[in-house]
């Protein structure tokens, strides 16, 4: 976007400029917009090595992290299937005709 509006005013005053000051003016916007890219390159740079520590760390904590399941969820496993169990034993009990 500061690109376009820089070569907009280029446009706009290189026909009331001589050619050594359009050239100046161009040598200028590009020479900020390189001091931009750099500024921003390393800030993504810094953000990149950050991300890396981050990384560094999640790998670190990998083989300390297990997945346990609690023994309360293995009992109420149970306890469903003995519920659903009686359930259908008694609808079975209960609407089955008997002579």
């Amino acid at each position: 976007m500061i690109h376009l509006a820089l070569f907009i005013v280029l446009v706009l005053t290189s026909g009331c400029a001589s050619q050594t000051a359009a050239i100046s003016q161009a040598a200028s916007s590009t020479r900020d917009a390189v001091l931009a890219a750099q500024v921003h390159l390393a800030d993504a740079n810094t953000e990149l090595s950050r991300i890396a520590v981050h990384m560094q760390q999640i790998n670190e904590s990998i083989p300390y992290v297990s997945d346990d399941v609690p023994a309360i969820y293995s009992t109420l496993q149970y306890v469903s299937v003995a519920v659903v169990a009686a359930v259908i034993g008694a609808l079975i009990y209960t609407y089955i005709p008997r002579r």
